[in-house]
């Protein structure tokens, strides 16, 4: 790997991600290689779905979109008279919002 100038490799050993304007700064050099990916169009993982074409940039995006094909609904709201289910967890943090439904927490043996 070569760097353009000094400045550049002073970033990289940083973890400061280079793309002017933007700065983050991140705890291992693994978390910025994983956030360069808002900067660019690659999309490295893939539907397993035969048949799918779809490719995504971040892992917890692919298992929500698995859910599409398998029909799961791992989310359920524990408000009594209610248990509806949901696919994503945007759509589940939607409906406790609208709401007001909560999540009931349960105590860790």
């Amino acid at each position: 790997m070569s760097f353009s100038s000094e400045k550049q490799l002073t970033l990289h050993k940083r973890n400061i991600c280079p793309v002017k304007g933007c700065g983050k700064n991140f705890f291992s050099h693994k978390y910025l290689v994983q956030h360069r990916r808002v900067h660019s169009d690659d999309r490295p993982l893939k539907c397993p779905w035969k048949g799918c074409k779809m490719t995504f940039k971040w892992a917890w995006s692919r298992t929500e979109h698995i859910r599409v094909h398998t029909g799961a609904r791992p989310y359920v709201c524990a408000e009594p008279g209610c248990g509806q289910t949901f696919r994503f967890v945007s759509d589940f943090s939607r409906h406790k919002r609208k709401t007001g439904h909560s999540v009931k927490k349960t105590k860790k043996r």
